[in-house]
């Protein structure tokens, strides 16, 4: 197949994540157009600390992928904090885990800027918690209708 045929090609890239131990493996299943949109990314973050590229399962299902360069020490709160792939834990021995819908929804990259967006994390934790008590509270009280 010669290059002009493989750039109109559906980018198909399948990620499997480890399923049940932290050694698992991570397996990428994909067609070249996908690996040079990921390869382009990964170029893009190591140039501008980010990067992102939409791809497709093979379902039609599209989705980005965003990749974030941190070359901060491994005892930074960053990565002291940031969740771990495989576990589903909400604090550590550091505070709050940092998971990748905070970093996603928050911008954060960097231990400087989970320091200075954490008062506005808190802030939206405690609505959410606020909204979760009244909806809980609507809930009991439409059972006691019942």
């Amino acid at each position: 197949m010669n290059k002009e045929e493989n750039d109109w090609r559906m980018p198909l890239l399948h990620i499997y994540p480890q399923k049940h131990h932290p050694n698992d493996d991570l397996v990428i299943v994909s067609n070249k157009t996908a690996l040079l949109r990921l390869k382009e990314t990964i170029e893009k973050a190591l140039e501008k600390g980010e990067g992102d590229c939409v791809v497709t399962t093979s379902d039609m299902e599209t989705y980005e992928i965003k990749i974030i360069q941190n070359d901060e020490d491994w005892q930074s709160e960053f990565w002291r904090r940031l969740q771990l792939p495989f576990f589903e834990v909400n604090e550590s021995e550091e505070g709050e885990v940092l998971s990748v819908e905070d970093i996603i929804g928050f911008d954060i990259k960097s231990s400087e800027d989970l320091t200075e967006k954490q008062p506005v994390m808190e802030e939206f934790k405690k609505h959410n918690e606020e909204i979760r008590e009244k909806i809980l509270k609507i809930i009991r009280r439409n059972k006691q209708g019942d």
